[in-house]
């Protein structure tokens, strides 16, 4: 077996192990893995921008490195989504292709996303995010789940990774780092100028003819070293045996229009065109208010994974941020896991102690649909259901009114009352706040 050939097969290997890891977290069966998905490129971005942290940036600097010294990498092992379109495109049988640089859409694009997140709104994560996304296919079963997945499949048999190239603002930020990197793949001049390398390319960055690699669209999967008959296919260290291609003109282009879409990101972020949230809902602990949590949130359904009562929902359609149904089942006390498996910063991280603090929502009481007080019946199970000692009886076995202040709003009153029409209900508040 030629290196060619070892490469892609380790690579196949990595990759392939990923993927099911990642599939078997996102379906509840490996949950134990959640937290590693916090070292995924856009969460950590998201992180590093939206809710500060010295591991992220440590985390990000390690991945951006990576991509100088490697180049995608990244995309090519450790991106589940990228991985996804690999496995639709190797089902879909297609060869590949050269593709046309849509340089201008890709920095267009990446550039409007990242403004918008210098400003701490994810709106354009929750759209392009490759690792949300692929929670929205496997996390969850709704429409905007599978609006994804049919995307996606579609693009990835029309033109393989062309949404990893083109569209996602994390493949564009590594392709900076690995355009102009440490090692680099060219071609030598044994090239037979066959062209198989450019036939099995999914990401379309190889012209044979001109004998050019574009390594910022280069998403090192292997395939065209294992491809060459002759070995010209190779890695370069520095920069006399790969000089970078790209030219002056096209570096002004591409600078120009990259700030030109930070400069529209930032625009529509500072002047509320994304303003969203605004709909009073119950949201998991930590999140704050409803259009803090909607800028934030990019509904990857890892805290729906990993919720117990599996309470947490995507919103309607699986295009936003997700919420709870306490309807379903009450928020339980003794858990913590969305606030501590969140990747993006939208829930910071609470230790139970922090979480049992944090008030949720709002629980009343309506006397005029309690059994005890309209039917003399002795009940008293919303006061033993309630973890944080907001519910007390009266001597006759009557509750007394919630007690706001110790109340966090986890449901388990509502959950117990036996009344056909709750006593007990719990409504949305405007702003989570503590219990002093």
């Amino acid at each position: 077996m030629t290196n060619g050939k070892l490469f892609r097969a380790f690579r196949i290997i990595a990759g392939t192990l990923f993927l099911t890891g990642s599939v078997l977290t996102f379906a509840g069966g490996a949950v134990f893995l959640s937290r590693l998905f916090k070292a995924q490129a856009g969460p950590v971005l998201m992180r590093c921008f939206g809710a500060f942290t010295w591991g992220a940036a440590v985390v990000c600097a390690v991945i951006l490195l990576s991509a100088f010294l490697f180049g995608r990498i990244y995309c090519a092992v450790f991106c589940p989504f990228g991985l996804l379109q690999d496995l639709v495109s190797f089902i879909s049988r297609r060869k590949a292709a050269r593709t046309n640089d849509f340089n201008i859409l890709r920095n267009a694009v990446s550039g409007c996303v990242l403004g918008m997140l210098f400003c701490g709104v994810n709106a354009g994560f929750l759209a392009l995010d490759p690792y949300s996304n692929f929670g929205r296919i496997t996390g969850s079963f709704t429409l905007g789940g599978l609006a994804v997945l049919i995307v996606i499949s579609a693009l990835a048999v029309w033109k393989k990774r062309i949404f990893c190239t083109t569209l996602c603002p994390v493949g564009t930020v590594l392709g900076l780092f690995s355009k102009a990197g440490a090692v680099r793949l060219f071609l030598g001049g044994n090239c037979l100028k066959c062209g198989k390398c450019e036939k099995v390319c999914p990401a379309g960055c190889i012209d044979a003819k001109s004998g050019v690699i574009d390594n910022g669209r280069c998403v090192r999967c292997m395939n065209c070293l294992a491809a060459c008959p002759v070995g010209a296919v190779s890695f370069a260290v520095g920069y006399k045996t790969a000089p970078p291609d790209i030219s002056r003109r096209r570096f002004l282009v591409s600078g120009s229009v990259l700030l030109a879409g930070v400069a529209a990101g930032v625009l529509a972020a500072r002047t509320g065109l994304l303003r969203v949230g605004r709909r009073l809902r119950v949201l998991p602990p930590g999140a704050g208010s409803a259009e803090r949590f909607a800028r934030k949130c990019t509904a990857c359904m890892l805290c729906a994974v990993n919720c117990p009562q599996k309470i947490i929902r995507p919103a309607p359609g699986g295009a936003g941020p997700v919420e709870l149904d306490l309807n379903k089942a009450p928020c339980r006390w003794d858990c913590a896991r969305c606030a501590q498996v969140c990747p993006t910063g939208a829930l910071p991280f609470l230790a139970l102690a922090e979480k049992r603090r944090i008030r949720i929502a709002e629980a009343k009481f309506d006397p005029r649909n309690c059994l005890a007080f309209q039917e003399g019946a002795k009940c008293g199970l919303c006061a033993s259901a309630c973890p944080a000692g907001a519910i007390t009886l009266r001597k006759n076995g009557t509750p007394r009114p919630v007690k706001t202040a110790l109340c966090v709003g986890c449901g388990a009153c509502r959950k117990v009352c036996p009344a056909p029409r709750k006593a007990m209900t719990v409504s949305p508040v405007e702003k989570q706040s503590r219990i002093e």
